[in-house]
């Protein structure tokens, strides 16, 4: 059974959570009658409420909203909406700064068509949450069954403007701009639904009626012939998790950390919790949660674990670390910046402040410091690619190319089949002012036989590097339009425009000096920022 965050916090949160319960803000979540149920589901329900309020009785705050939440979910997924609203609610009240709890809460309340409600929950995990794309679109939808076409209009069109590769909000303008008439609107922003989403061909009874609307018969006739049964359709893994049946986790903190390689941070969550209900103070543990939660935009309860990690062990390298991590989120450069310091004044081990921080002088334009600190981390990791990449930047970035191909062929030397690092010598090679007529053929023989094992993007780009090296503009010119359009293919567009540029140049017939654009990740270094949006790729043919 998957369990709960449960883990103790500072004092305040306990004052507050004691002052909570005084003021009688939280109310008692019903049992349900599940007379009506088969006896072995019903016994599992109650056995699994039995396990949730056990656990509720030594926590506060988020590990106490997180178990609240639990329960929701637990009645959520099994019908009960009444005993899930009132859960869902006692969550908000324990940890009102927790936009997730608020937007479950207006969930549970449209299904129980308390559409005021709703949109007041909404509106508040909005006002917490910019980055949680399902927030708006439900909150339209709301919007226009409380009567508000303009509220909804307004708040879709402001979606549109930051989200322009979304064909769900053009979809939701469409239709609305349909119910209000406003023909030449629903049919503008339905094909740019459609464009981005071919497979959502039931939009196009959509597109019929608005043709018909416009009296033009013979275009809503050819609209109607193409309509189906797909959607666009949004991903919304809170509510997903919400109903889903809990699946079974792991219980130590490898096993979390394993789970976020793989991507499933709600399944490293689950496990972390089980990890803190054991050790409530494990410091290790609270730091990799505060790193989850501030990838995922939870900037209030990233904070609140990385308090309690340095409360428990104030010269904890990976605590300062977590610390610098939660503040580059939250676009505090300066205290990450000292975090990173402080976590390598306590252990000089720790891959991750090494890179960070050469990350941060990278920001700062120090690129001899970043370079040293980018020589740290491969001392640590010796066969790291990534390290390898930081590294040449940094040398690149201070006019140094001669030192970063010196120290490419150097690690090639012992690992020579390793096709990342045969990537960055072709691109440095490729680039670098220095490099002599027989490092190019190198360099051109490497990035043909790179792109010939896997022909992929990075690997297209690099080759046309090689080629542009070589006075071939129009062949590096094919393989990075290869490489752009599967940048654009994966929809991302910040990879896209940076392999523009470099396109740019090859038109010029100009060779570019850096193995990848001056605006690369490599060079600017941005601050960590948590993802725009959750949007899943288009549905295939047969999904």
């Amino acid at each position: 059974m998957r369990k709960s965050l449960r883990f103790s916090v500072s004092l305040l949160l306990a004052l507050a959570a004691v002052a909570a319960h005084a003021d009688g803000t939280l109310q008692p979540v019903p049992t349900p009658d599940t007379s009506k149920m088969a006896a072995d589901a019903a016994k599992k329900i109650a056995d699994e409420r039995a396990v949730i309020d056990k656990a509720k009785a030594n926590l506060v705050g988020p590990p106490l909203a997180q178990a609240y939440a639990d329960l929701g979910a637990l009645y959520a997924r099994n019908g009960f909406d009444e005993a899930a609203a009132v859960a869902f609610y006692d969550a908000t009240q324990v940890n009102p700064s927790d936009g997730r709890w608020y937007y479950l809460r207006g969930v549970i309340a449209r299904k129980l068509k308390r559409n005021e409600d709703a949109r007041a929950n909404f509106q508040a995990a909005l006002e917490r949450d910019q980055i949680y794309l399902p927030i708006r679109y439900r909150l339209a939808d709301t919007l226009v069954d409380l009567g508000d076409n303009t509220g909804a209009r307004k708040l879709l069109e402001d979606t549109a403007r930051e989200h322009a590769d979304v064909p769900v909000v053009f979809a939701m303008l469409g239709q609305l701009a349909l119910k209000q008439k406003r023909y030449a609107d629903a049919i503008d922003a339905i094909n740019k639904a459609l464009k981005l989403d071919p497979q959502a061909n039931g939009l196009y009874a959509y597109l019929a009626d608005a043709y018909a609307g416009q009296n033009n018969a013979k275009a809503a006739d050819e609209a109607r012939a193409k309509a189906g049964r797909g959607t666009a359709a949004l991903d919304d893994p809170l509510v997903a998790g919400m109903l889903a049946k809990p699946q079974e986790t792991g219980s130590t903190l490898a096993e979390a950390r394993s789970l976020a390689q793989q991507g499933n941070l709600q399944g490293a969550r689950d496990t972390l919790a089980a990890v803190l209900q054991k050790t409530p103070d494990d410091v290790e543990a609270l730091a990799f949660a505060a790193r989850i939660e501030a990838t995922l935009g939870n900037q209030a309860v990233a904070q609140t674990y990385v308090d309690q990690a340095l409360k428990a062990k104030s010269d904890s390298a990976t605590a300062r670390v977590a610390s610098g991590i939660v503040a580059e989120y939250a676009g505090d450069d300066a205290k990450a910046y000292d975090e990173y310091r402080q976590a390598q004044k306590f252990d000089r081990k720790l891959p991750d402040s090494w890179l960070l921080l050469g990350n941060a002088e990278m920001r700062r334009s120090r690129y001899a410091q970043a370079a040293e600190q980018y020589r740290g981390l491969i001392a640590l990791q010796p066969d790291s690619a990534t390290a390898y990449a930081h590294l040449v930047s940094a040398l690149t970035a201070q006019g140094k190319c001669d030192g970063a191909l010196q120290a490419i062929n150097s690690v090639l030397e012992r690992r020579k089949n390793d096709g990342d690092l045969l990537q960055i010598f072709v691109r440095v090679a490729s680039t670098c002012a220095d490099a002599d007529a027989i490092t190019r053929d190198i360099a051109l023989e490497h990035g043909q036989a790179l792109y010939k094992q896997r022909p992929d993007a990075a690997n297209a780009a690099a080759l046309a590097l090689a080629l542009a090296a070589h006075g071939k503009f129009k062949d590096a010119q094919e393989y990075q339009a290869q490489a752009i359009f599967e940048a654009t293919r994966a929809r991302n567009p910040e990879a896209a425009a940076l392999l523009k540029s470099t396109m740019q140049q090859f038109v010029k017939q100009q060779v570019p000096d850096r193995p990848w654009p001056v605006g690369h990740p490599y060079f600017k270094a941005p601050l960590l920022a948590a993802p725009p949006a959750v949007v899943p790729a288009p549905a295939k043919p047969g999904n």
